[in-house]
């Protein structure tokens, strides 16, 4: 039997494959998975050249049908970028994906620097990120808790945690510059409640009220970044 939760694998960001231009030309994905989102991705774009980058040798053996090319890896190791050299042959990639990956790295800014070493002038970054700001976060602490998970914000593999300020920073350290950031909000009616209990904190404490709505909302974040 697996030792791996097969459905997380196969799952579609549809958050992120609505955000993959029609024209993307060569794409790289990191943690690729099963390859469900190259799938999707070709189907919808079948002239598209597209690699991917999985940890996991049983999933990434998955992928093989969905995509030019996979590569078995831990995308931190100077071995496994290497080898993503020898196989892109100096073509540099205009499009960059990386769904709930950055999180489990102990440094997502040395990677990210890397990637775009490797990606074409204005080439395009797009990735998920937990947002550990989100209201079921929040009231967790104020219980005196943090408990992680075997999935979800607080999954117990998760090693950096993010808001969406400091994932801007992220990628302004490592040289992207960030063009915009989509929130993915679930449990919408229990978000709206938990809301009602917090904004009177936002005139005693002089917190934007729109700010305050976005960060407890989200509980991933889709950001997209450009290379310049």
């Amino acid at each position: 039997m697996p030792d791996y939760n097969s459905s997380y694998y196969n799952n579609v960001n549809l958050d992120i494959l609505n955000l993959i231009p029609n024209t993307a030309a060569f794409i790289l994905e990191i943690g690729c998975g099963a390859g469900a989102l190259a799938k999707a991705t070709r189907e919808r774009n079948p002239s598209a050249h597209y690699i991917g980058v999985e940890i996991v040798e049983e999933v990434a053996n998955q992928a093989v049908a969905h995509m030019n090319h996979t590569l078995v890896g831990d995308i931190t190791t100077k071995k496994t970028l290497e080898n993503l050299d020898k196989i892109r042959c100096e073509k540099l990639f205009d499009t960059l994906i990386i769904g709930d990956v950055l999180e489990h790295l102990y440094d997502p800014w040395s990677v990210l620097t890397e990637l775009r070493y490797r990606m074409a002038k204005n080439g395009l970054c797009i990735i998920c990120i937990p947002n550990v700001a989100h209201w079921s976060v929040l009231l967790q602490q104020l219980r005196g808790r943090w408990d992680y998970t075997d999935a979800g914000l607080l999954d117990k593999t998760h090693i950096r945690f993010f808001t969406l300020e400091t994932a801007a920073e992220l990628f302004n350290k490592a040289g992207w510059q960030l063009l915009d950031a989509k929130a993915r909000v679930f449990w919408p009616e229990q978000t709206n409640e938990i809301l009602k209990a917090f904004l009177p904190l936002v005139n005693q404490y002089g917190i934007e009220e729109e700010k305050l709505r976005r960060e407890l909302s989200a509980f991933q974040w889709v950001i997209r970044a450009v290379n310049t």
